[in-house]
C-alpha cells in the first residue's frame, strides 16, 4: 500500500530490489546525496508515473525501473557516467529518455520492449552515442544498441558502416516487418531479433561471420537466408 517515499539525505545509495514490488507507489523523492540506483531498485513498481533523478548520481545499476510500466519519461542528470543492462525494460508508458554526454557506458539494450519509446535524446556531439534513424548506437565499436519500437515503423535499414548488432537489440519490436542489414556488419548477437512478431525478411550479408543464440528466436512469420560464412 506504500504510495509515495521521501528519502533523506543521509542516504547515498539505493541499494538492489530496495522498493522491487511496490505496486501503488507513484513517487519517489530521491536526495541529491544518493549517487547510485541499484539492481532492480524499483523494478514492477507499475503505479510509478515520474522520478527525478539528481545529478549525484553516477550510476543506474542493471534493471533498475523494470516494468515500471507507467513510468512515461525520464531525464538522467549530466553526473550519470553508466546505465546498466535492461535499466529500463519494460516500461511500456515510456516515450522520451534523454542521455547526456556524461554517460561512458550502456549496457545491454536498457531499452528493450519499451513499445512507446518514441524518442531517445542524444546531443550530435556526445561522444560515445548517437541516434541515427529511430536507433541508439556506440561510437567505439559501431554498434547498435537499441531499435525503438515506438517509432512504429514496418521498416528499417541498419545504416552502413556499423558492424554488430547487439544482444537484444531489436527484441520485442512487434511492428517490424523487415530489417536490412549491410555488409559492413559482421556479428549478430544474441537475442538480437528475440520476439519480432511480425518480421518477415532478414536477408543475413555474406560479411557476418557469427550469430548468437538465439537471435532469431519466436519470429514466427520470420524467413531467413544465410550465408556461408555464418555456417560455423
Amino acid at each position: 500500500s506504500l504510495t509515495s517515499v521521501s528519502i533523506p539525505d543521509s542516504v547515498t545509495a539505493i541499494g538492489d530490489y530496495v522498493f522491487y514490488g511496490c505496486t501503488s507507489l507513484t513517487s519517489v523523492s530521491i536526495p541529491d546525496s544518493v549517487t547510485s540506483i541499484g539492481n532492480t531498485a524499483f523494478g514492477c513498481c507499475f503505479s510509478l508515473t515520474s522520478v527525478s533523478i539528481p545529478d549525484s548520481v553516477t550510476a543506474i545499476e542493471s534493471w533498475a525501473f523494470y516494468a515500471c510500466s507507467s513510468l512515461t519519461s525520464v531525464s538522467i542528470p549530466n553526473s550519470v557516467t553508466a546505465i546498466g543492462d535492461y535499466a529500463f525494460c519494460s516500461c511500456s508508458s515510456l516515450t522520451f529518455v534523454s542521455i547526456p554526454d556524461s554517460v561512458e557506458q550502456i549496457g545491454t539494450n536498457p531499452f528493450v520492449a519499451c513499445s512507446a519509446l518514441q524518442t531517445i535524446s542524444v546531443s550530435p556531439d556526445h561522444p560515445n552515442f548517437s541516434i541515427i534513424d529511430g536507433a541508439l548506437f556506440r561510437k567505439a565499436d559501431k554498434a547498435l544498441i537499441s531499435y525503438l519500437d515506438g517509432t512504429n515503423s514496418s521498416t528499417y535499414i541498419i545504416p552502413q558502416g556499423i558492424t554488430d548488432i547487439g544482444d537484444d537489440a531489436f527484441a520485442r519490436c512487434s511492428s517490424l516487418t523487415s530489417v536490412s542489414i549491410p555488409d559492413s556488419v559482421t556479428a549478430i548477437e544474441s537475442w538480437a531479433f528475440y520476439a519480432c512478431s511480425s518480421l518477415t525478411s532478414v536477408s543475413i550479408p555474406n560479411s557476418v561471420t557469427a550469430i548468437g543464440d538465439y537471435a532469431f528466436s519466436d519470429c514466427p512469420n520470420l524467413t531467413l537466408t544465410v550465408p556461408r560464412s555464418s555456417y560455423a
